[in-house]
């Protein structure tokens, strides 16, 4: 009999504590089940900097506003799986109007192939998306990977075999999150998980978008690991190498002379559980982009370089406090060549 932990394993993967607390409309016997989960958070970036505000937000401000909301069903009928998921977020990234929107973030339906296995079809995210982070333990996150995130006509496998998560995707005519197109995308990860180490390597591959927009091929080589170093000590590591062909001009609505861009970013992070409440976070952070390079032949000099030059670091230190099992306050503040000075963030989940 297909167990409703069929399910949970499948959702699990994607780090969401609130498909965790999810509230159990029905559970059969059988194995069939229907979950409502939510969560709903208020805060945003504080501080924000100019100078290394760099592909970040849609506008320089004291304040640039991050609440967001939640709300998703998830089940399970027979062998056959089904999610909904609704999102109202602020779209202050780079290209964003800044104003809250609703977006379907997830709309499809699954077949679990044996109680380890199973595969996703429709509206979800990519397959190394669940991974991206694994090394990450800062609550706003720290480098952008850079991969596709949630895409359309995707079709996704993952599967768990005692210690070993292997998951591949493929999505056809994939958008970036602005809703530019970037041509198929393909995406797979491999990892082995342990008590004390774990670590996740993911691949992606974008076919481009022919002169459609300014993204053509990109290769995307990401690492995710995490040590147990004593009871209530972790350490992570987060890294990616990027070949990123963008296009260097464009005649009326056509992109053309696509130069390959190489990219770079490392985050190592550390958590340490204070107590059962209260958690101690702390990173250090790079991330080198060619085309911030005055000295790259790819350089656009029709924009001003950053201050920072090619490169920049910054580190963060902050806090996580759970005063019930389905809160979160956070609060992160930023050193050296970070794009804000703070992050402060309360979550509640259901």
């Amino acid at each position: 009999m297909l167990r409703k932990t069929t399910i949970a394993l499948a959702l699990s993967s994607s780090f969401l504590p609130c498909l965790v607390q999810a509230a159990t409309i029905y559970d059969k016997d059988n194995g069939d089940y229907l979950n409502l989960y939510g969560e709903v958070g208020v805060g945003g970036h504080i501080g924000t900097n100019s100078d290394y505000n760099h592909d970040e937000f849609y506008d320089t401000k004291s304040y640039v506003d991050d609440s967001f909301a939640t709300l998703g069903i998830a089940g399970q009928e027979s062998k056959f799986l089904y999610r909904l998921e609704l999102d109202y977020q602020r779209e202050n990234w780079l290209g964003g109007s800044g104003e809250f929107a609703l977006d379907i973030d997830k709309l499809y339906v699954g077949y679990a192939i044996t109680e380890n296995q199973w595969i996703e079809l429709g509206l979800t995210d990519t397959a190394f998306d669940d991974y991206d982070h694994y090394g990450d333990f800062t609550f706003n996150k720290a480098v952008e990977t850079g991969e596709a995130g949630d895409q359309e006509n995707t079709i996704k496998y993952q599967g768990e075999f005692e210690y070993i998560r292997v998951g591949a995707s493929y999505s056809y005519e994939g958008e970036h999150k602005n809703g530019t197109f970037q041509g198929d995308i393909v995406n797979a990860y491999a990892g082995v998980f342990t008590d004390i180490f774990s670590f996740v390597v993911g691949l992606e591959g974008r076919g481009g978008s022919d002169g459609i927009s300014k993204y053509g091929e990109q290769q995307l080589l990401g690492l995710g690991a995490r040590l147990t170093v004593l009871p209530d000590l972790q350490i992570g590591f987060n890294g990616f190498i990027e070949d990123e062909d963008m296009a260097t001009h464009r005649s009326g609505d056509t992109y053309m002379e696509y130069e390959t861009f190489r990219n770079y970013g490392a985050t190592l992070s550390a958590k340490y559980d204070w107590n059962e409440a209260l958690e101690i976070i702390a990173s250090a952070n790079y991330e080198e982009y060619e085309n911030w390079d005055i000295e790259s032949p790819n350089y656009d000099y029709e924009e001003l370089p950053p201050v920072f030059g090619k490169e920049r670091t910054w580190g963060s230190l902050g806090f996580n406090y759970r005063p019930g099992q389905n809160i979160v306050l956070s609060v992160e503040g930023r050193v050296g060549e970070a794009p804000e000075a703070a992050y402060a963030y309360v979550r509640m989940y259901f």
